[in-house]
């Protein structure tokens, strides 16, 4: 093998193929750069040297999509909870269920139970023969409305959680996009000075 010299045409093919893998690897760090952004950035400056490090350590991008409020109002008012499903508010289903039922059952009861109390009220007027008027029996009236206002006391509250539930999934899916950051910025001292006579 002889001494092989350099002509412009193999120089310039050479220096095509370096400028293209520069190019390459530049195009790779855009890409990189994009899906991933900085977090936070620390300098460090050793003691034994005058340079400065910068080392920057990087996050993946995770951001939330935002929720319709109105869309998760809907929801909860078709079906209450369902709105709560599509805000990821997982959590607060079994209370609206829970308050729900025992405020709908408790209703219920209080219904049957002046349903009773009310025929044996309307019995002890018929039969009423002492005084004119025939106003019945005071003791069997009493109970009466307690128990009619027992119900309507159940029905409100069960109205409230029904209310509730349809602002719960509202503010959940209009909440549901937002993060705090670990860096707010800023920093803040605080200072004691106290007088020594």
């Amino acid at each position: 093998m002889g001494n092989r010299s350099f002509t412009p045409w193999s120089i310039a093919s050479l220096a095509l193929v370096f400028a293209l893998s520069i190019n390459d690897s530049a195009a790779q760090a855009k890409v990189g750069s994009a899906l991933i952004k900085p977090d936070t950035t620390e300098t460090l400056s050793p003691s034994h040297d005058s340079l400065k490090y910068q080392f920057t350590s990087m996050k993946l991008s995770d951001e939330k999509h935002a929720k319709s409020g109105n869309l998760a109002m809907l929801l909860s008012a078709i079906l209450p909870g369902s709105g709560q499903v599509y805000a990821h508010r997982y959590y607060t289903i079994p209370l609206i269920w829970g308050f729900g039922y025992y405020f709908a059952s408790s209703a219920i009861k209080a219904n049957n139970q002046y349903m009773d109390w009310r025929g044996q009220y309307s019995e002890s007027v018929r039969s009423d023969t002492i005084t004119t008027n025939h106003t019945g029996n005071a003791n069997i009236l009493s109970i009466r409305e307690f128990y009619h206002n027992q119900r309507d006391e159940f029905i409100f509250y069960l109205a409230l959680t029904y209310f509730l539930n349809i602002i719960d999934a509202y503010v959940g899916a209009t909440l549901y996009d937002f993060t705090v950051s670990d860096e707010l910025g800023g920093n803040a001292k605080i200072r004691f000075r106290i007088p020594l006579r």
